[in-house]
């Protein structure tokens, strides 16, 4: 249960926040989101660092809500990318410490348990993780800095 409502959040705040035409805009930088995510996640459950409660093995233990809820947010994450230089840092370690946040709560319900991770490990991921969603955005010419 936790997983969909995360899942509607996510998809009712992008739909809000970013509108059609940023659905429009930014759609790709979702799917390089899903893919980053997925790496890194079943990679680090491969690894036995952390596992998710309605894993599913076709998807390297990832809960199906968990993954597509990454589409909407990568949405997010890209449209409202900073365009000052100095901002950027500021704007993913911020980002970064929103998804830990639910990362706990996801703890705290059982939907989540660490193995050999901690809050710590999380957040360098979710800051790796976001820059390199971010500069991909970029490199496919969808996130334009600056405009």
């Amino acid at each position: 249960m936790a997983w969909l409502m995360w899942f509607v959040f996510s998809l009712g705040l992008s739909i809000l926040a970013v509108g059609k035409k940023g659905w429009l805009q930014f759609w790709p930088v979702g799917l390089v989101a899903l893919a980053v995510a997925y790496i890194l996640d079943s990679t680090l459950i491969d690894l036995g660092a952390f596992s998710y409660h309605y894993g599913v093995p076709a998807l390297g233990g990832l809960p199906l809500l968990y993954l597509l809820s990454v589409f909407p947010n990568g949405i997010i994450l890209s449209r409202f990318y900073p365009s000052r230089r100095r901002l950027r840092l500021p704007y993913v370690l911020v980002v970064a410490a929103l998804f830990l946040f639910v990362e706990r709560l996801m703890f705290i319900t059982g939907n989540f348990r660490y193995l050999h991770w901690t809050l710590e490990y999380s957040l360098m991921l979710n800051v790796t993780g976001m820059i390199l969603v971010l500069w991909l955005g970029e490199w496919l010419g969808v996130i334009k800095p600056g405009e």
